[in-house]
């Protein structure tokens, strides 16, 4: 009698019963992916961080590894002369606090790395190691430089320091009072530079420098400066008017000299024989007073005497005087009732060339009268 055809179903769970039979007997359960078995191997080498002077404390950073993980790490350290000769073991761990034997002599720290299959070793090592850092100590105080004038820019320099390199350096800046008492820490004005501002007017400036390196840190004081001036030129001074003076030596180019006033008295001149007075002021182009400018004044044909160039003073003001020539030539001072007689007036600086630089010129004229 022949065998009828296995149906699908049936089929299906023969070759399920197969497999699970295989697997049973390859070792009672499911077989399991094979692990990598790889040891430990150094792909960047370990560092040394902290400063190599005594008192300071190493440590060790153990650098990159690959292989089996976990990777676990211990660490060695070797203290040998400065040629790296004659080592002994010391301290294990990965941190080393320098003391006073290691001075001149190098460190070696020899990295262990450790897995299941197996272990390696990789080392790093100090250059030669210094002495015990010393603080900073001042020597020669802070400084400041600069002009000390409203918008200005001042700059501290921080005198001279003693002990261990690198010091850095901090800055604060203090405000006090016009005799350089009183002084407390401006608010925000903590870099090297100062630009100082309308509340500095009439008032002095220091600067408190802190100096710090790894031994500790120590502050030193700048002396005060002078009273700070307002904007603008330099020497500036306020006139009972209310109008600021200032030296000619404050006046340069693109600014100019300009010859404001000439007073004439008497006015109208009524005699040959009186001396006649004319007062003249100067200021510049920005309507500042200048003092120290040299004023010359002649007249135009030259019919009086011709006074000193003189300079002018604090309010900007000079007084020149002069009186009619004898008649010469044909040329008479004239007094005739609207007749006027011309006056050349010139203001500069000293040592410039006449006509040149800030230099004015004007001119006017004063009246007579038979």
């Amino acid at each position: 009698m022949s065998k009828l055809p296995l149906r699908a179903r049936d089929l299906t769970t023969a070759l399920v019963a197969s497999v699970l039979t295989t697997l049973t007997l390859a070792g009672g359960g499911f077989a399991e992916p094979t692990r990598s078995e790889v040891a430990p191997r150094n792909e960047s080498p370990p560092t040394i961080s902290g400063a190599q002077r005594v008192g300071a404390t190493l440590t060790a950073n153990p650098g990159r590894w690959a292989g089996s993980t976990p990777i676990s790490f211990s660490y060695q350290w070797v203290r040998c002369n400065a040629q790296l000769a004659n080592c002994s073991n010391r301290n294990r761990g990965r941190f080393y606090r320098l003391g006073g034997s290691d001075q001149g002599r190098r460190l070696v720290v020899v990295v262990t790395a450790r897995n299941s299959d197996g272990a390696a070793n990789a080392q790093a090592n100090t250059g030669v190691i210094a002495a015990r850092a010393t603080a900073p100590r001042n020597t020669s105080i802070p400084t400041i430089s600069g002009t000390l004038r409203e918008g200005e820019t001042l700059t501290a320099n921080p005198g001279v320091w003693t002990g261990t390199q690198p010091i850095a350096f901090t800055y604060q800046w203090q405000r006090c009072d016009g005799n350089g008492g009183n002084c407390a820490s401006i608010g925000g004005a903590t870099s090297r530079n100062y630009t100082v501002t309308s509340a500095d007017v009439s008032r002095s400036v220091r600067v408190v420098v802190r100096a710090t390196n790894p031994a500790g840190a120590r502050s030193a004081t700048s002396a005060p400066t002078g009273v700070a001036q307002p904007g603008g030129p330099a020497g500036q001074v306020r006139l009972p008017d209310g109008r600021i003076s200032i030296p000619i030596e404050s006046v340069s180019l693109p600014a100019q000299l300009v010859i404001e006033q000439v007073l004439f008295s008497p006015n109208p001149v009524r005699s040959r024989r009186t001396t006649i007075s004319a007062r003249v002021r100067v200021v510049d182009t920005r309507g500042f007073v200048v003092r120290g400018a040299l004023v010359y004044m002649r007249s135009t044909p030259l019919l009086t005497t011709t006074p000193t160039e003189t300079a002018t003073a604090t309010d900007g003001w000079v007084l020149l005087r002069m009186r009619a020539r004898a008649p010469r030539a044909g040329l008479v001072f004239p007094l005739r009732r609207g007749v006027n007689v011309q006056f050349y007036v010139q203001a500069r600086r000293a040592g410039e060339r006449l006509l040149y630089g800030v230099t004015a010129t004007r001119l006017v004229q004063v009246r007579t009268s038979g």
